[in-house]
């Protein structure tokens, strides 16, 4: 079995978030897992646009103004 490492980095200045998991390559796990971390990176403080496809560190959200257009 295949193993995925899921990881969060910022998508302004690329640092890591420093924690990550790693799932088997089943899809719902990666849902599961994925949903998981970021709802731990956002209790520590990042951020996330609308549509969940861009995630800010706490030193870049509170530069980024309007989360909302990036996902048009």
């Amino acid at each position: 079995m295949l193993k995925v490492s899921l990881l969060i980095d910022c998508d302004s200045c690329r640092c890591l978030y420093p924690f990550s998991r790693f799932v088997s390559d089943d899809v719902s796990a990666w849902r599961v897992h994925g949903e998981a971390l970021v709802d731990m990176s956002e209790q520590d403080g990042w951020d996330h646009s609308e549509c969940g496809n861009f995630h800010y560190c706490p030193a870049c959200s509170a530069s980024v103004q309007e989360m909302g257009d990036l996902c048009s």
